[in-house]
Order: C-alpha cells, then sequence, then structure tokens
C-alpha cells in the first residue's frame, strides 16, 4: 500500500479559509435581502384579512362572500402560465405550491376607481399565509389586476378625464343647439325672402296683366275708330252716289220737258 502525502503551506489554507467565508457572508445577506424582500401576510383570521385589504387601498364587504378550495395543479396550462405572470409581477409564485390544495376567499369591493359592477377581490392563502390573489370584474367584457389598489393620483387623474370628457361632451351638445338654431334662423330667412320674392313676382305678374289688359283696350278703341271712320267714307260715298244719280234724273227730266 502506498501512501501519498501533501504539504499545504499555511498561506494557503489562509486564503481558502477567506474565500469560504466570503461565500457564507454573501449567502447570510442575500437570505436577509429575500427574506426582508418577500413579505408575508397572516391570514388565519378574518380580521388580518380584513386589515390587509385596508392596506391594499379598499373598501370590502364585511365578510367574505364565498371560500373555497382548490388544488394548484402539477402542470400549468397557459392560462396558469398567464394568471402566474401577474402573481410574479406582485412578489408571488404559484409554482412553489404545485399539487397543494390552497383556499380562496371572495370578497365584494366597493371603491374601485369608475365604480364599475361585480368587482372583487380574490385572496389565495396557503398554510395560514397569503400566496398571491387578484381584483377582477365578473362582466363579460371585466379585466383583471394585482391586489394593489391604483395610487391616488392615478384615481385623480382618472377622475380629471372623465370631468375633461363630460366637458367636451357638454361644449358639443352647446355648439350643436347653436348649429341647430341658426339653421332654423337662417330657414326662416329664406322663407321670409322666398315670401318677399313672391310677393314681388305676383306684383310684377299683375303689372303686367294691366299692361296687357291697357293694350289690348287701346287696340280695340283704334279698331272702333277705325270701324267708324270707314262707315263714315261709306257714308259720304253712298251720299255722294245719291248725289249724282239725283243730277242725273235732274238732268233728264229737264231734257224730257225741253222735247216736250
Amino acid at each position: 500500500m502506498i501512501v501519498k502525502t501533501f504539504k499545504v503551506r499555511k498561506k494557503g489554507l489562509v486564503i481558502c479559509g477567506g474565500i469560504l467565508i466570503a461565500l457564507l457572508v454573501i449567502l447570510i445577506v442575500c437570505g436577509i435581502v429575500h427574506k426582508a424582500t418577500a413579505k408575508t401576510y397572516p391570514m388565519k383570521t378574518e380580521s388580518e384579512r380584513q386589515a390587509f385589504m385596508s392596506e391594499m387601498g379598499w373598501e370590502v364587504s364585511e365578510e367574505y362572500t364565498s371560500c373555497k378550495v382548490v388544488s394548484i395543479p402539477e402542470e400549468f396550462n397557459e392560462t396558469y402560465e398567464s394568471y402566474n405572470e401577474l402573481q410574479k409581477e406582485q412578489g408571488f409564485n404559484l409554482k412553489k405550491y404545485k399539487g397543494e390544495m390552497v383556499e380562496i376567499y371572495t370578497y365584494a369591493v366597493y371603491n374601485y376607481p369608475g365604480n364599475p359592477e361585480n368587482v372583487v377581490i380574490n385572496l389565495m392563502v396557503f398554510d395560514g399565509n397569503l400566496i398571491g390573489g387578484d381584483v377582477s370584474c365578473n362582466e363579460l367584457d371585466g379585466f383583471m389586476q394585482g391586489l394593489k389598489n391604483p395610487d391616488p393620483d392615478d384615481k385623480a387623474s382618472l377622475d380629471e378625464n372623465e370631468a375633461e370628457e363630460e366637458e367636451i361632451v357638454e361644449d358639443e351638445s352647446k355648439n350643436s343647439e347653436s348649429s341647430s338654431a341658426k339653421s332654423k334662423k337662417d330657414k326662416e330667412n329664406a322663407s321670409s325672402s322666398s315670401d318677399v320674392n313672391s310677393k314681388s313676382d305676383k306684383k310684377q305678374a299683375k303689372n303686367a296683366f294691366d299692361s296687357s289688359s291697357d293694350s289690348a283696350e287701346s287696340d280695340l278703341d283704334g279698331e272702333a275708330e277705325e270701324e267708324t271712320q270707314t262707315a263714315n267714307v261709306t257714308d259720304n260715298s253712298d251720299t255722294e252716289e245719291s248725289s249724282t244719280e239725283q243730277s242725273s234724273q235732274n238732268t233728264l227730266a229737264e231734257s224730257s220737258s225741253q222735247q216736250w
């Protein structure tokens, strides 16, 4: 049997020991930081749950509306993966609880910004501690978000936007009413102008008719005067003929008298 021995220098031991101590310090610090950031919320009693929801900024029902026990699946489908992404954003991770039975407490929410109806908060509890949850709306076009209420500034901004939208709608309504009144006034002016034009046209037509009547009467008077003159000429001609005939008869009589 051959035994080999190694001689380790004292300086090398010191270096190795220093490295191990440094690694141990790093692990301890990381563990402390992780524990500090991963805050736990005890959920064993109703008062603890109510205190947490108040801390998140919610006004909820005095008691949970439902409590059910569900099993976290061993394999996550697309829906669970998407839901777990929401939990990771809040500092949770449901993959740690695969195959475990967890409790889900549901409460009605009364102060969601914009006051939509049917908003609830769901608290997922395992072994008396919060492991996840969400705030969601049960309507057909509902939504889902994390457990924290939007910041007051965000709510004020939302209220301000709603006020601006209402003001815009009111201005549009006023503009519409003004446009309607202007259109009505234009129609009245157009109608009045049309009536004036109609009266003017009627007056012109009457004047034209009167002028035509006067012209016709003048023509009739001229024709009557011409007929009178013609009749006078005819009478004069008849008188002349009668005079000529009388003169001829007188001549014949004188001639006959002289002969006898």
